[in-house]
């Protein structure tokens, strides 16, 4: 490790990264559309890059209309490994930190590979923090996407579902969890122990398919969440479902769910969907076709993402 675990946070340059991507998983082929990064040293930022990449394949169009990102913005722009050079150079020497962290550094680990390069041997033994991490050991599972936890915290996001914004919300958020035990002032240790262990740039497992946050809460919770839908006929529809599992069915990603409209069980593309929302107990009517009030959290995808 490039740091003693002693130094406080204001010693050890920071990368908050944050990516946006064609769909929900790195290991089924999703891609980057857009990554950003903010590199904090001794307290100020000292580098924020943003760049859209052209991923060599279709945008999900609930992708499209969650962050704005249209294909014919990507179509163009530099490949992956075109940028490498430069983000080598914004992440080392930092610990890196994210949002529900382990699900970017899953794209950007596929990334380096199809570059020829792996992300851990680049970049060494550097730390890890999640956010996501730190809010669950504070607050408990469920409700902590970036844009509900900011607002929870007094942080108004700087955007939404745009790479550098909410890599810029992230330090806000990291800024702002970090004050009541004691700031940049903490140690490495502290910091590490805020989030409950170490975590490395590699997955803990080989087998760990890291999922969008909302899409993780709404699968773990199994409660009914409003569903934002582009349908085959490119409509935006809503409706109430409760998730069940995840299966990949003629080469999509595929979310399997109860539709309380049909009262039957259907199946949703990932990356057709392009939000889900928090539905409170007693808002939906009996018949369960839609919420009486809406009053409900969001749970919005891809941090994407993530998506009859």
């Amino acid at each position: 490790m490039p740091f003693s675990l002693l130094q406080p946070l204001r010693e050890i340059p920071l990368a908050f990264v944050d990516v946006e991507t064609t769909g929900a998983s790195a290991e089924w082929g999703d891609r980057i559309i857009e990554i950003g990064v903010v590199r904090i040293e001794a307290g100020q930022r000292v580098a924020e890059y943003q760049q859209l990449l052209d991923p060599g394949r279709r945008i999900g169009p609930g992708i499209v209309a969650l962050t704005g990102i249209s294909q014919q913005m990507v179509d163009g722009q530099p490949r992956f490994a075109d940028e490498l050079p430069r983000l080598i150079e914004l992440l080392s020497g930092t610990i890196v930190l994210g949002h529900n962290v382990r699900f970017d550094l899953s794209f950007l680990a596929a990334e380096f590979r199809r570059s020829g390069k792996d992300l851990a041997d680049e970049l060494g033994s550097v730390p890890v923090l999640d956010t996501v991490r730190i809010a669950r050991r504070r607050f408990g599972r469920g409700g902590n996407g970036l844009q509900n936890l900011s607002r929870r915290l007094g942080i108004e996001p700087v955007a939404a579902h745009r790479a550098l914004a909410d890599a810029q919300t992230t330090a806000l958020l990291f800024d702002r969890l970090m004050e009541s035990v004691g700031g940049l002032g903490i140690s490495l240790v502290d910091a590490i122990t805020q989030q409950g262990g170490p975590m490395g740039l590699r997955p803990a497992t080989p087998r760990e398919n890291p999922l969008p946050l909302e899409l993780q809460e709404a699968l773990e919770q199994k409660s009914a969440v409003m569903m934002e839908y582009v349908d085959a006929g490119e409509r935006r529809t809503h409706r109430v479902i409760e998730p069940l599992e995840i299966r990949r069915f003629n080469g999509e990603l595929t979310l399997v769910a109860h539709c309380r409209l049909r009262q039957d069980r259907r199946t949703f593309k990932l990356d057709r969907i392009v939000r889900l929302s928090r539905v409170p107990a007693g808002t939906i009517d009996p018949g369960g076709c839609a919420p009486i009030d809406p009053p409900h959290e969001d749970l919005s995808l891809p941090k994407a993402t993530t998506h009859s």
